[in-house]
């Protein structure tokens, strides 16, 4: 049985309304897929321009869907036919390699890089530990929760601003209320990261891809559930010191396939400034990281310097 058959195995047998229709081939990394030609349609507006207009793909019977790898759309109809989507697995590395680590004057050299390239002249504020006392709570599950399990922190008063503007920043990053995932029925929940060798990069992906995949083809429900798929992810999971390439790899994609978006909202790039916000004081200790900021020198650079401002503000 092949990976989509799986995917489907339980899918209701419905034999009126779109699912009826005529089954359209879309081919993807040179293999068929299949599905219901309303079905399709029903979700997009190029998919029922490509399907049921005058478009070559409506003449020839099949579309041929070159910017799209296969895990990709076959996350797509899962989603068609099952209200959710499996991610992408994560991988076990049999060692971390270290993160790179900069001498003091290596150091220096990348800081003055990112203050040459971005005029910014003050330090980037770590996370400080709260000095006053803390206590644990766990969240559960009701209609506003966006996910179950994860440990939030509260402080009992407000002397340290610095602790208290990143203690703001990680409830606020994981305080979201879901919508299309809050609705969907039997989602899986998400698996948080146990281990350091534990290497992310696909899930994380997995997720961005079908956003983007959701978002050029018009679908609005999807692209609303890949976002908050991915936050549920970031939400629990453990940035180890080894692991920041996963997240590097996330930024890499995401602003070098998504743009500026002109409605507001959420978006992947703003979920990912929020994050960032969140684990700066990790993911500024890793030179890639510094590195990506100076090369970028554009929208990737301007949204961090947003957070570095909320830092020290």
């Amino acid at each position: 049985m092949s990976d989509i058959s799986q995917r489907l195995s339980i899918v209701p047998d419905i034999s009126q309304g779109i699912y009826a229709s005529t089954p359209f081939k879309f081919v993807v990394g040179g293999d068929p897929y299949y599905i219901h030609a309303d079905l399709a349609s029903s979700h997009s507006k190029p998919f029922d321009r490509m399907i049921n207009g005058r478009m070559a793909e409506a003449q020839n019977g099949f579309a041929v869907l070159e910017d799209v790898d296969k895990g990709t759309f076959e996350r797509f109809v899962e989603w068609a036919y099952k209200g959710y989507y499996t991610a992408g697995n994560y991988d076990l590395k049999a060692s971390v390699p270290p993160s790179p680590v900069l001498s003091i004057k290596e150091e220096g050299n990348a800081t003055e890089g990112m203050r040459e390239a971005t005029g910014w002249s003050e330090e980037v504020p770590p996370l400080e530990a709260p000095t006053e006392e803390v206590f644990f709570v766990e969240r559960r599950p009701d209609s506003d929760s966006p996910f179950f399990g994860v440990r939030g922190t509260f402080k009992k008063d407000k002397k340290s601003k610095k602790a208290k503007t990143g203690q703001e920043l990680k409830e606020r990053f994981l305080c979201r209320e879901y919508t299309v995932r809050r609705d969907a029925i039997s989602i899986p929940p998400t698996r948080a990261n146990r281990r350091e060798n534990e290497d992310y990069t696909e899930v994380f992906l997995s997720h961005a891809r079908l956003y983007v995949f959701a978002e050029k083809y018009d679908i609005q429900p999807l692209k609303t559930l890949a976002l908050e798929e991915l936050h549920s992810t970031l939400a629990i999971y453990t940035l180890y010191s080894g692991r920041t390439g996963d997240i590097i790899a996330l930024l890499r994609y995401i602003y070098a396939n998504t743009g500026v978006s002109t409605r507001g909202g959420d978006t992947l790039r703003t979920l990912l400034r929020d994050y960032v916000g969140c684990e700066m004081s990790i993911l500024m200790k890793d030179g890639e990281f510094k590195d990506l900021m100076i090369e970028d020198g554009g929208p990737l650079l301007e949204d961090f310097m947003k957070m570095v401002a909320k830092r020290i503000d």
